[in-house]
């Protein structure tokens, strides 16, 4: 796999696997948002990303031979900004607004430069 796509397999997975996951979990969300039950819609989309951005990579670190790598821990350290910002967004205010949605967006493609980069 590495060698068709050029990126290594934990990368790939952090990449690849929320948007397949995930762009499903948004469909109700949105239509759920569309009828006014958007508190239901963001505990869906919430939850879905704390089982898989909690649980399945912990327990794929723990049960298979996991070693770092610099480009792994670049993905680590953008992802911990990112939640970091995210954190510090909503002890500030009530309502998320699209800014910071876009920083994050930001570090995503930062990652994603970085990683063509190396």
């Amino acid at each position: 796999m590495r060698r068709q796509v050029g990126a290594p397999v934990p990368v790939l997975a952090r990449i690849a696997a929320p948007i397949a996951t995930e762009l499903p979990e948004a469909i109700p969300s949105v239509l759920g948002i569309r009828r006014g039950h958007d508190t239901l819609a963001f505990g869906n989309i919430t939850g879905a990303l704390a089982f898989q951005g909690g649980l399945l990579p912990a327990l794929g670190m723990t049960l298979t031979p996991w070693r770092p790598t610099p480009l792994v821990l670049a993905a680590l350290l953008i992802a911990i900004a990112g939640a970091v910002m995210r954190r510090v967004c909503i002890m500030r205010a009530i309502v998320l607004r699209p800014t910071p949605m876009r920083a994050g967006g930001l570090l995503y493609a930062g990652f994603l430069g970085y990683r063509l980069a190396a």
